[in-house]
């Protein structure tokens, strides 16, 4: 693909999501009138566009919870699936594809919180149940490094209207996270913005450990690093919630370091996502100054 194509494609991206999501939204609207007459035993999570691997964990955890109850339960594939699946092969037998979908399997999509708050759409004994059952066999059985710094980028902060919803002082934030966590041998930062972390964190993180080195892009690789990591600073991204439940499974004494900040909503800023048991670091929002909504990361 040549430069001016791509570029033009990158700045496209919120658009096709939006259209992806309106599209999707309509053929919900259909399929509700149809719904009555479904009366199959087994539910069907539809998956919105737009949507990633982090938010679709949160789906697998649902049917996983519910199948275990008694009420099977499948989520809908979607393009992009298909390396996950492939790395976690247990996400298949909670995976249906469209052209599977019987006419009196049940859909559901609730929306609102997508089915991510913590303690209220799942407990944390299903939660580490679904991460033992289905995600611990696909992962490392070494960590690549003791801590992990987890830094989410990209559209968060290539477009206005994400920047001023998720935004944050990712400088601020890493720094009180490394005063948290104490001095380390080692650091690997996973990001998708790898030539940013380099710039604006690299002097900083080489203060604190005596090795620190970048991850390439490559999100099942990257997602295998900080589910592994014994200690792991994120960002406000469901990517790092996930690796921080992972981890949290897993590893006796492992150590999780967030930011309370999620994003703007009307609903409320904080990360409703967080497990109370994480260090969950106050501020670094911008939160009483508008101005830091936008420049709240220093680019």
């Amino acid at each position: 693909m040549g430069a001016v194509k791509q570029a033009v494609w990158r700045a496209s991206r919120p658009l096709r999501r939006v259209v992806g999501h309106v599209r999707w939204r309509a053929r919900r609207t259909t399929g509700d009138v149809v719904d009555r007459f479904r009366r199959g035993d087994r539910t069907v999570i539809a998956t919105p566009g737009g949507m990633r691997f982090g938010n679709w964990l949160y789906l697998w955890l649902a049917s996983h919870q519910r199948t275990a109850e008694g009420s099977p339960t499948l989520v809908l594939e979607v393009p992009g699936m298909a390396p996950w699946l492939e790395q976690f092969p247990a996400l298949s037998a909670l995976t249906i594809r469209k052209q599977d979908l019987g006419f009196h399997d049940r859909r559901e999509w609730k929306g609102g919180f997508a089915l991510q708050r913590f303690g209220v759409d799942f407990t944390r004994e299903a939660l580490q149940r679904f991460v033992r059952e289905v995600l611990a066999p696909g992962l490392p059985t070494t960590a690549p490094a003791p801590v992990a710094v987890n830094v989410r980028r990209g559209d968060y902060y290539a477009y206005d209207g994400f920047r001023s919803r998720y935004g944050m002082d990712i400088e601020g934030f890493v720094r009180e996270a490394l005063v948290q966590v104490g001095p380390v041998p080692g650091i690997l930062v996973v990001s998708d913005d790898p030539q940013w972390c380099r710039e604006h964190l690299g002097e900083m993180l080489r203060a604190a450990a005596q090795e620190v080195s970048f991850a390439e892009r490559d999100p099942v690789a990257n997602f295998l690093a900080i589910a592994s990591a014994p200690i792991l600073i994120g960002t406000n991204s469901t990517f790092s919630y996930w690796g921080g439940y992972v981890t949290d499974a897993i590893q006796d004494g492992a150590r999780v370091v967030m930011p309370r900040f999620h994003a703007r909503m009307d609903d409320g800023w904080d990360a409703y996502q967080l497990d109370p048991a994480w260090t969950a670091l106050e501020g670094f929002d911008g939160r009483g100054d508008p101005a830091a909504r936008t420049a709240a990361d220093g680019a």
